[in-house]
């Protein structure tokens, strides 16, 4: 197994000898998946590189504050352009993120390089840059640069902030590490922009937010014969312009706040007839339950998505077909 250093390295080298790169990002576009994206495609644009972006899914309004996020792009009309390589981040899920599905349209194969820090990820690139004790992708972005002797300017470190402020929920979960601190620390001597990452990211829920994160709490309830906390949010809860926007975080909020419990699960149900699981967790590995429902993450932050709807119950509430 090679070496951290050396993979970081030899990402490096494949990039530097590469003209037209195509980034992609997670299925679920949050903090960590665009800002890692937006790192990586402020420094190619640096570099003079032919790069284009891509999200299956539209970027959230809290994020458009990034720099070049407006050069990601929704349309897969993009994989029938001829790349010489391939970048993935923060997509453990590759049918998610579009891969699967877009990358056999390519005009000609090229090399996929996948950048990120899931466990659960299947390891589907032909480079494979998965560092598990990261806090974040960002994080792992930060290693790519710092290790390779690149600057990193106040765009790509804004960037990179976000991913590792909203990935750890402000350094207060437990995927917080020192050495995910000890980046944030460099990049805010790099010029990141931290007023704006707490306006955008942290301090942004409107009064409409804020009574349906109140309508969770109200239904919040504590197993603690599994040391569980869980709420939900009805289709119908939801029909509001922005709202399932709005309703992101709320997994990590409950999990830096709730004391005396291990485990937090929020369900959402979706337009599409499926339920969302949000899970975060102190001290358990999550990731395994998230793999059994079809999902992923890592140990300690994970979710799913499956067929059904939410029954609710006088023990709390269940998904059911």
């Amino acid at each position: 197994m090679p070496s951290p250093s050396h993979l970081l390295a030899s990402a490096h080298r494949l990039i530097q000898r590469s003209e037209r790169i195509l980034l992609v990002a997670d299925g679920s576009p949050d903090g960590d998946s665009i800002g890692s994206t937006t790192a990586m495609l402020n420094w190619l644009a640096r570099e003079g590189k032919q790069v284009e972006a891509f999200s299956i899914e539209p970027i959230p309004s809290s994020l458009q504050f990034l720099d070049g996020v407006h050069r990601i792009t929704n349309d897969p009309a993009v994989f029938a352009q001829p790349y010489d390589l391939v970048l993935t981040f923060d997509a453990s899920d590759p049918k998610r993120s579009g891969i699967t599905e877009h990358l056999p349209k390519l005009p000609r194969p090229a090399h996929v390089v996948v950048f990120d820090h899931h466990v659960t990820n299947p390891r589907y690139g032909d480079t494979n840059i998965i560092f598990t004790d990261a806090c974040s992708t960002c994080e792992v972005m930060y290693r790519f640069f710092d290790e390779n002797g690149e600057r990193i300017d106040d765009r790509m470190a804004t960037s990179l902030l976000t991913g590792i402020t909203t990935d750890t929920s402000s350094f207060t979960n437990g995927a917080t590490t020192t050495a995910g601190m000890e980046a944030a620390a460099h990049l805010f001597r790099c010029g990141a922009r931290h007023t704006d990452i707490v306006r955008h990211v942290v301090q942004n829920k409107s009064m409409d937010g804020l009574k349906l994160w109140g309508l969770a709490l109200s239904r919040l309830r504590h197993d603690p014969a599994r040391d569980l906390a869980t709420t939900f949010f009805l289709r119908e809860d939801l029909t509001a312009p922005g709202s399932h926007e709005a309703v992101e975080g709320l997994s990590n909020f409950l999990n830096a706040v709730c004391n005396g419990c291990d485990t937090v699960l929020v369900l959402r149900e979706k337009e599409d007839g499926t339920v969302r699981g949000s899970m975060r967790s102190m001290n358990r590995d999550i990731s395994k339950l998230a793999q059994l429902m079809g999902g992923g993450g890592h140990k300690k932050a994970a979710g799913f998505t499956v067929k059904g709807r939410i029954e609710v119950t006088e023990k709390g509430p269940r998904i059911v077909n």
